[in-house]
C-alpha cells in the first residue's frame, strides 16, 4: 500500500499550524473587504448545495467501503491523519480532463477524474486527494467556490449577486480573489505532504502536471530538474523589472500558481523544522485557537493582546473587528468575545484575561 506503515497522525490540528503566509496575508486581505461575506452568503442562498450534491450523485461514481474499497480506507486514513473527523464524499469522475477538486460549504466532497488518475501513480493520487482535503481542512472552501463561480459564469455574476456594483469593484474583487486563490494552494500542497508525508509523491505530481512523456518509462522524471527549473525561473526577474512586469502579467488571471515553482516550494518545505517539529508532535491545536501567534507577538512588544470574537453558526473564531463572519457570512455582533491568546470568553468592557492575565484590546 502506498501509505506507510508508520504513517504519523496530529490530532487536534489546527490548519495554522501548516498554513503557509502567502495564504495567511493574501486571506486577511481578502477579509478586509466588507463586500465578501455578503456576496458570499448572496451565493450560497442562490447556488445550493443540493444541486451540486445532485449532479455529482446522479453523474460520478461514489467511492466508498463497498465501491473500491482499498483507495477508500486510504482516503480514510488520510483523512484521519489530518484530523478531519466528518469524512467528505469522495467521487471519480470518468473524464480525460485532468483534475481534481474540493466543493461544498458545509457538506464538502472531494472529486477525482479518470484522467488524473491514468497520469499518476497510486501515492501521487493519493497526495494531490490530500492536498484537495486540505482545502477542506484549511477553511479555503467559501473563496474558492466563489472563485468557480466567476470562471463557470464570468465576473458579470457578481453583478448580478449585488446589482449596481461598480465595474471597477468588480475587478478589486476579482484580482483579489485570485491572488489569494494562488497562495492557498501552497497551504494545501502543504496538507498532501502531510497526509502522505511521501515528499516524492506530492513532488511528482506536481511535476507530472507541468508535463510528462508517457511512453519514456525507462526514463523517469528527475525532481531534481523539476527543482533546478524552478530556481531558474525565480533568477529570471533578479535584475529585471521588464521580466517582473511580465511575471505579474502573466499571474493576473491564474487561479493557480506556476507549477514548477510548487515543486521547489514543497520540496524545501519538506527539508524545513517547520516541517519536522509538525511530525514531531510540535504544532498548534485546534485547542488554542485561531489568534495566539498574533498574540505572542503583541505581549512581546508590550501590546495589548486583540479579542477574538466566535461566529455563532459555525464557531469559527475572527479578530472581534470582523463585522461578518469570512467562513459562512454570518454577522458577528452576536458572537461570543474570547481572549486572542487562549481563548477564555471576555465579558463586555473587562480589559485583562481572568485565565491569562493579558491585557485586552
Amino acid at each position: 500500500m502506498p501509505l506507510r506503515a508508520d504513517l504519523k497522525t496530529f490530532p487536534e490540528l489546527s490548519y495554522l499550524a501548516f498554513q503557509h503566509p502567502l495564504d495567511r496575508e493574501a486571506r486577511k486581505a481578502l477579509e478586509a473587504i466588507p463586500l465578501v461575506p455578503r456576496l458570499v452568503r448572496k451565493w450560497s442562498e442562490m447556488v445550493t448545495e443540493r444541486a451540486l450534491h445532485m449532479d455529482h450523485i446522479a453523474n460520478n461514481l461514489r467511492v466508498s467501503a463497498e465501491q473500491y474499497p482499498s483507495l477508500y480506507r486510504q482516503y480514510v486514513r488520510m483523512a484521519q491523519v489530518l484530523d478531519m473527523p466528518k469524512l467528505p464524499a469522495l467521487y471519480l469522475e470518468t473524464s480525460p480532463t485532468i483534475n481534481a477538486y474540493a466543493m461544498g460549504m458545509e457538506n464538502y466532497f472531494v472529486v477525482v477524474t479518470t484522467g488524473l488518475m491514468d497520469l499518476l501513480t497510486e501515492d501521487e493520487v493519493l497526495a494531490i486527494i490530500g492536498h484537495e482535503l486540505g482545502h477542506i481542512k484549511c477553511e479555503h472552501m467559501l473563496y474558492r467556490n466563489m472563485v468557480v463561480l466567476m470562471f463557470k459564469y464570468g465576473a458579470g455574476i457578481l453583478d448580478a449577486l449585488v446589482p449596481g456594483i461598480a465595474q471597477m469593484m468588480l475587478i478589486g474583487f476579482k484580482l483579489a480573489l485570485l491572488e489569494w486563490s494562488r497562495k492557498a494552494e501552497f497551504s494545501s500542497d502543504r496538507a498532501g505532504l502531510l497526509a502522505t508525508q511521501n515528499p516524492d509523491a506530492i513532488a511528482g505530481a506536481l511535476s507530472k502536471l507541468a508535463g510528462y512523456l508517457p511512453y519514456a518509462q525507462d526514463e523517469p522524471l528527475s525532481i531534481q530538474a523539476v527543482y533546478d527549473q524552478a530556481e531558474d525561473f525565480e533568477e529570471l526577474d533578479d535584475d529585471s523589472l521588464f521580466n517582473k512586469i511580465i511575471k505579474l502579467n502573466m499571474m493576473l488571471e491564474r487561479t493557480h500558481p506556476f507549477t514548477v515553482v510548487r515543486v521547489k516550494a514543497i520540496l524545501d518545505w519538506a527539508e524545513s523544522e517547520h516541517y519536522k517539529r509538525i511530525l514531531a508532535g510540535d504544532y498548534r491545536t485546534l485547542a488554542q485557537g485561531y489568534l495566539p501567534a498574533e498574540s505572542q507577538v503583541r505581549q512581546q512588544r508590550g501590546l495589548a493582546t486583540p479579542t477574538g470574537r466566535v461566529c455563532p453558526k459555525c464557531r469559527t473564531v475572527w479578530n472581534a473587528n470582523m463585522g461578518f463572519c469570512g467562513k459562512c457570512g454570518t454577522n458577528l455582533r452576536d458572537g461570543l468575545v474570547i481572549c486572542g491568546g487562549c481563548g477564555t470568553p471576555v465579558q463586555p468592557g473587562q480589559t485583562v484575561c481572568q485565565r491569562c492575565g493579558r491585557r485586552l484590546v
